[in-house]
């Protein structure tokens, strides 16, 4: 072999490693996962319709909702809420990119599909936050004062007694659940209210139910569960207390608390009222990253931007951790292709 053959050879085998080297460097490409459509029939005034995000999405219902782990994301009406934290037994966990958010109502009415399309498209990996930006339901103010609704028959409010709560009462004197039964008005002001709770001492189980009668045309009045009578809103003998503007306050000073009780629930039937994942010091909503207001930008729908009872999406993108995956999730809808309301259309992607 000649001196120039070997200098060759050398050259060959050199550019045959170095070409090894940078083929075994290869980036594998990221996997790229189908995306999914589906709309969900969530007309049901009590009960919810589960999702799952796996492979490519399914709608459930699960037998025993508050034991399974199969679904991720359940659905009534604009309400969206997430299997983990209190409202489920799983780890789902969700973050809210809000890249709609502080839209003004003109905004979001302009918005288009293709608007959407190229909000959804943005997001990808390098757009997950760290793990601690995910969180799962916990409890929250009730936003929308759910125990009254306006009746436009008699073109005033009413009461609404598919809204209840389990209530931890002072003092650690007991549990109970109430709702309220009926809201007097004289016009457009309110003058009075009756509500109804069943209760139980400490270890117990629920009672049969009473009512007590509050007295708005004087002021805010206290009512004390365990006595069924108003109290004195000096130190711990009340546990609800119920202002003329229909405001609704515990006294957290001294324990009190509530947890919703999920229209589902029988309040006649419940057995018992100290169970709750916890007891929030004000009437509680069950809220987290998928926000349950529909009076700005913030969730997924605004309501009546145009005084016709319309909800317009907000086009918002979240990202829900589940089962270890994580998934770009936007609502795009609230009615079906023929228009009928309670059917929102859930758009997903996993990312990861």
């Amino acid at each position: 072999m000649t001196p120039g053959t070997r200098r060759t050879l050398r050259a060959s085998l050199a550019t045959l490693a170095a070409l090894a080297g940078c083929e075994s460097d290869t980036t594998v490409p990221p996997e790229v996962f189908e995306e999914g459509r589906i709309t969900v029939d969530a007309t049901a005034p009590l009960g919810f319709t589960y999702l799952s995000l796996a492979d490519e999405g399914a709608v459930m219902m699960p037998p025993d909702p508050a034991s399974s782990t199969e679904w991720h994301m359940g659905f009534r009406r604009f309400l969206v809420t997430l299997n983990g934290g209190v409202a489920g037994p799983g780890s789902v966990a969700a973050v809210n990119l809000g890249n709609n958010m502080n839209a003004t109502a003109d905004q979001v009415v302009a918005l288009t599909e293709q608007d959407g399309e190229a909000a959804f498209q943005a997001i990808a990996d390098a757009d997950i936050p760290a793990a601690s930006s995910f969180v799962e339901d916990g409890l929250a103010p009730d936003p929308g004062a759910s125990w009254f609704r306006f009746e436009p028959r008699i073109g005033t409010l009413v009461a609404n007694p598919q809204a209840a709560w389990k209530t931890r009462e002072s003092s650690g004197r007991g549990f109970a659940i109430f709702r309220v039964t009926a809201l007097e008005m004289e016009g457009q002001r309110p003058v009075g209210l009756t509500i109804e709770f069943r209760r139980h001492d400490p270890n117990g189980t629920l009672g049969a139910a009473a009512t007590i009668d509050g007295d708005l045309t004087r002021g805010p009045v206290f009512l004390g569960l365990a006595t069924g009578a108003p109290a004195s809103p000096a130190g711990c003998g009340w546990d609800i207390g119920v202002t003329p503007d229909l405001s609704i306050e515990l006294n957290a000073d001294c324990g009190a608390g509530t947890f919703p009780l999920d229209p589902a629930q029988d309040f006649n039937a419940l057995q018992r009222a100290d169970d709750a994942p916890e007891y929030g010091g004000f009437l509680s909503a069950i809220s987290g990253a998928f926000p349950a207001t529909v009076d700005d930008a913030s969730g997924v729908f605004w309501y009546n931007i145009q005084e016709n009872s319309r909800m317009w999406p907000t086009y918002n993108v979240f990202l829900v951790r589940a089962d270890e995956r994580i998934y770009k999730v936007q609502i795009t809808s609230y009615y079906d292709a023929s228009g009928m309301s309670g059917h929102p259309t859930v758009r997903f992607q996993r990312l990861r």
